[in-house]
């Protein structure tokens, strides 16, 4: 079974370093072959006979084969420290060179120039009496063939630096090279460890999602009750299985709530977030629920339209406890809401051009109508909307017609839109109206041309009623047109006979008919030829009864005139000549009176003139000019009558006697000439009157003489208005009056101050005392008591 984790830490650490090579096995170190002395050459091989050879106590013999020597030193190589140590420092035994940089090792050859060991080897060979007495060349010293050779140090001290620091650099690596992760994705179930399980649901586990806690679980889960990490596990199914609930929450809250259910129904039975599942399962499904239904029914709302109810229900919908209904479904709704409400209030403003109608407000309709998209739910309402706005243009169409503007008509009939789904409609009426305007010339012909291409339109389509009502329209048009032909004919005689005839023919023709205008035209026109015919000489001859300009004459010539009957054709011309020659009547009869009115009017007596000229009556023509004499006069007389009272009012006003100067102003009514003046007198003398009223009432309260009725005096007069008459003397006793006052305060200050003060205040602002007053009122409050 091959599973997906990921590859993080391992828990544990393992000592071991895989993939590495184990060391190798250091070779062991030969030492190079001895050097021969520059002096005497050294032979491998026993050439002194041991009798001979000197004597050496605990040595080893320095003529052993080269092999032993080469044995020796791979035994001594490969020789613990100690033991070592304790060869190198036995007396009968040559030193190991177990170390490359000891100072007792030689360089290849074993042939060392350095001064000093050529003096150690000069002093060995003088001290040994039997090898100089043979002649023999003395062996070489222990200490000559295994000295280091120093003139290569310091190349064997920077091989040591580099392998030294080579070594430390690859034992960090070891030490920091991560090991190796176990492989997750290829692990065999049957065959995997508790451990490598357990490490790698703590890797799935670790991306948090529903789908690997799952994972996580499921890998342990199958490990028995009894094994030893089962606490663990169990501590870790716990933790993962509140996570797991945890993430359906999250789930459910943005709106994935079978993810959230089968997410939680697959918790473990053994853990303690199991029993929470169901409960929380039932209160997401009736959470969801309810939000579920609070939506469909604000969508049912506004397929209906019903913008506030719909809201309502939205508004109700961000209480829900989940984040998917409350905000993104709330949001995506109120969008909806607030969309459809713009668009109804688009459609009413259309409804609104529509009922002014016109081509244009019902083009400007038709534009805000096609703007609805079909996903709105307010599209059905304006697809409604559009055959009404189709059969409107239809009858601006229609109207067109009517007035014979074929053009207009065709162009009105253009702008019907397909979406009107008034097809059938608008094909009947390009065809009827091309028949229509083939029977405007009027003739037989093209009216029965007409006729022929309106039932051209099938009794299957729209308009086809209304095509047969214009067939028999145009068909009855037809008979009326063979009629007034045939009475023009009559007519053409011009003898009254003729007209009279023609007259008859013409009135066989109803005025229903859509002949009967035209019918009746002609018999008014016959008529009043009959009617001129007959009146004109009666009218003539009042003329010539009128030629002298005398009053009998004039009234002849108005009997005569008056023969001519109302509704024939003269009668508005007899009627202007019978008001012309009344009015001249009327001159002769009225115009004296309305001289002697003159005359008396010249001569002073209004009166009289008044009533001549009241003689002239209504009606007659020279009524008018004699009532604007008599407005004239008339104002004459009473602006003299009003001069005279406004006289008396004022004499009496001087006197002082205001009461009666007002009674005898009043006398003048509200439409005389002089009322308005009279009025401005009355307001001034009802001023003045009460002003002196005041006084006398100022005068009264202060005739008392007490310090309180003195006050009170000086309150009344200070009520009078700046524009009275009175206000000088009123000002002038004030000022007296307030000496007085002041005064009797300045008595009681020596025994009640207080009472002082208050008197002295009682003094107004405008007196001349005032100020006095102040200063004094200041004395006595700061004066000690």
């Amino acid at each position: 079974m091959t599973r997906t984790y990921g590859m993080p830490e391992p828990p544990e650490r393992s000592n071991r370093r895989p993939n590495r090579l184990p060391p190798k096995a250091i070779p062991p170190l030969k030492l190079p072959p001895l050097a021969q002395n520059s002096a005497t050459p050294i032979d491998p091989s026993p050439s002194v006979p041991p009798a001979e050879a000197p004597p050496v106590q605990n040595t080893r013999s320095p003529h052993r084969s080269s092999q032993d020597s080469s044995q020796k030193s791979n035994q001594n190589l490969n020789q613990k420290p100690n033991q070592s140590s304790s060869q190198n420092s036995h007396p009968g035994k040559l030193p190991q060179a177990s170390d490359p940089f000891s100072p007792q090792f030689h360089t290849v050859g074993g042939n060392d120039n350095r001064p000093e060991n050529r003096d150690s080897a000069s002093k060995a060979a003088s001290s040994d009496p039997a090898a100089v007495s043979a002649g023999t060349p003395a062996p070489p010293s222990r200490t000559s063939w295994l000295k280091f050779p120093t003139r290569h140090l310091h190349w064997w001290a920077i091989l040591l630096v580099f392998g030294l620091s080579g070594a430390g650099i690859l034992a960090a690596i070891a030490l920091l090279r991560l090991p190796e992760l176990p492989n997750c994705p290829r692990m065999f179930l049957p065959t995997a460890s508790a451990s490598l399980r357990l490490y790698c649901a703590q890797v799935a586990a670790e991306k948090r999602t529903l789908d690997n806690l799952l994972e996580a679980i499921d890998l342990v889960n199958a490990l028995p009750d009894d094994h030893p990490l089962r606490p663990e596990i169990d501590r870790s199914i716990e933790s993962w299985a509140s996570e797991i609930l945890n993430l359906a929450e999250e789930s459910f809250q943005t709106g994935k709530l079978n993810q959230a259910v089968n997410a939680a129904r697959k918790i473990p039975a053994n853990t303690s977030a199991h029993k929470l599942v169901e409960d929380r399962v039932k209160q997401w499904q009736t959470v969801w629920t309810e939000a579920e239904d609070l939506y469909q029914k604000a969508e049912a709302e506004l397929k209906q339209l019903n913008v506030r109810q719909a809201f309502l229900l939205t508004s109700r919908l961000s209480d829900v406890d989940n984040r998917y209904w409350s905000s993104t479904k709330y949001q995506e709704l109120s969008g909806l809401i607030t969309s459809t409400r713009s668009e109804l209030g688009q459609l009413n403003r259309a409804k609104g051009l529509i009922d002014r109608g016109g081509v244009d407000n019902l083009m400007a309709a038709m534009k805000i109508i096609t703007e609805i998209q079909p996903a709105s739910f307010a599209y059905k309402r304006a697809q409604q909307m559009l055959p009404d706005l189709g059969r409107d243009l239809l009858d601006l169409a229609e109207a067109a017609l009517d007035r014979r503007d074929y053009s207009q008509a065709m162009n009105i009939l253009s702008l019907i839109p397909e979406s009107a789904g008034l097809q059938q409609e608008t094909q009947d009426f390009n065809l009827l109206a091309t028949a229509q305007s083939q029977a405007w010339s009027g003739t037989v012909d093209d009216l029965e041309a007409a006729i022929v291409a309106a039932q051209r339109i099938r009794p299957d389509r729209p308009l086809y009623s209304k095509a047969q009502r214009w067939v028999n329209r145009w068909q009855v048009e037809i008979k009326d047109v063979t009629i007034l032909n045939r009475a023009d004919q009559l007519a053409a005689g011009g003898t009254l006979n003729d007209l009279r005839v023609a007259i008859a023919e013409a009135q066989q023709i109803p005025s229903s008919n859509p002949r009967g205008d035209e019918a009746r035209d002609k018999v008014n026109q016959w008529r009043t030829q009959i009617e001129t015919t007959e009146d004109q000489p009666i009218l003539d001859r009042a003329d010539q009864l009128s030629v002298s300009g005398d009053i009998a004459a004039l009234q002849t010539a108005i009997s005569e005139a008056s023969r001519i009957q109302s509704g024939r054709a003269l009668y508005a011309d007899a009627q202007d000549r019978i008001r012309s020659w009344r009015d001249r009547v009327e001159r002769f009869q009225d115009q004296p009176l309305l001289d002697r009115a003159r005359q008396l009017a010249a001569a002073g007596d209004l009166s009289s003139a008044i009533q001549v000229a009241n003689q002239i009556g209504s009606g007659r023509s020279l009524y008018n000019a004699a009532q604007t004499e008599i407005g004239s006069w008339r104002s004459r007389t009473e602006s003299l009558t009003d001069e005279a009272l406004l006289d008396r009012a004022r004499q009496l006003a001087n006197e002082g006697r205001y009461s009666e100067a007002i009674e005898v102003a009043n006398q003048i009514i509200a439409d005389r000439s002089l009322y308005s003046e009279a009025q401005s007198d009355i307001q001034a003398w009802s001023q003045q009157s009460q002003g002196q009223s005041q006084m006398q009432e100022a005068y009264r309260a202060a005739s008392a003489g007490s310090t309180p009725m003195l006050i009170s005096a000086i309150r009344i007069a200070n009520r009078i208005p700046g524009s009275s008459p009175a206000r000088e003397e009123a000002d002038r006793m004030i000022d007296q009056w307030s000496q007085e006052v002041l005064q009797r305060a300045n008595s009681q200050a020596a025994s009640d101050p207080a009472s002082a003060i208050r008197i002295a205040n009682s003094i107004p602002p405008n007196s001349s005392l005032y100020g006095i007053a102040q200063q004094q009122i200041q004395v006595w409050q700061n004066s000690p008591r």
